[in-house]
């Protein structure tokens, strides 16, 4: 199950801000060897100069996690630097909004292959390495969305929803390997992720600290699916007992059901313009 962090080797896609950032500073306040991976290179490298001084060794290195070759020449260069992994953390993701007839296929496709084929590409390129040794941790940052449905934001609510499904039916295929697999599933986190949105009446929004201490509950204890705030299960055991029309009478009254109908587009600019939306 869980195991000891200090003096391991853990790699963070997506690490150069946000929420990567969070689990990569936290990763080395326990004393873990952090390799941040992030399409930007050049704020990789600046986050990673920031937290220098905060654990044992921390390294950037550019990655597009939709390119798997491109992403197993990363984790051997990791391993050749750095040492074996034992921590991979596949948070790497974006999310643009909007009414799913008014959605660009093209940027539909480009969300699949970040939040999805991203994560099934860290998989696939850590495994081989884990399996040699018999010992290793995948913790998938998947949503809140990918247990509830998630109006005008659809396809990222679908994407979360298949690495909720991909970890639990991998996890299945490796058991008795010595890999240990998790998704940790936050509610809104107070990221550019969220920037020009609604907010639901309830719950507000989590820090990126919260989920960096969600990762490593994972890699401590071994659990399975982590919910960020805890009481989020709720979006898990709710659908189960209420008649549909109750649970989703709950949803509007949150406020959950519209928080992304109306975006402020002038908010919401620089991070659209970063994910190239």
């Amino acid at each position: 199950m869980g195991r000891e962090i200090a003096n391991r080797v853990a790699v963070v896609t997506g690490g150069a801000r946000g929420i990567g950032a969070a689990i990569a500073e936290s990763l080395l306040r326990r004393g873990a060897i952090v390799a941040i991976l992030d399409r930007d290179e050049p704020t990789a490298k600046q986050t990673a100069a920031a937290l220098s001084s905060v654990g044992p060794a921390v390294r950037a290195y550019a990655l597009d996690v939709t390119d798997l070759d491109a992403f197993k020449a990363a984790l051997d260069t990791i391993e050749a630097e750095l040492g074996p992994i034992d921590f991979l953390i596949n948070n790497a993701g974006i999310m643009p909004l909007g009414g799913f007839l008014d959605q660009d296929p093209a940027t539909d496709r480009r969300q699949i292959e970040v939040n999805l084929f991203g994560v099934l590409n860290g998989m696939r390129a850590a495994l081989p390495l884990m399996q040699r040794r018999g010992r290793g941790h995948i913790v998938n940052i998947a949503s809140v969305a990918g247990r509830i449905p998630t109006p005008w934001a659809t396809v990222y609510s679908a994407s979360k929803f298949a690495v909720i499904g991909a970890t639990e039916s991998v996890r299945i295929e490796f058991e008795n390997s010595g890999i240990d697999f998790s998704y940790v599933m936050p509610a809104l986190v107070d990221t550019e992720l969220i920037s020009g949105t609604g907010r639901p009446r309830f719950p507000p929004p989590v820090k990126p600290a919260d989920v960096a201490n969600a990762v490593l509950r994972a890699l401590t204890t071994g659990k399975v699916e982590i919910f960020v705030p805890r009481f989020a299960r709720l979006s898990a055991i709710l659908p189960a007992i209420l008649p549909r029309r109750v649970y989703e009478r709950i949803g509007r009254a949150f406020g959950i059901a519209d928080m992304f109908a109306d975006v402020d587009e002038k908010g919401r600019a620089s991070y659209k313009q970063r994910i190239g939306n």
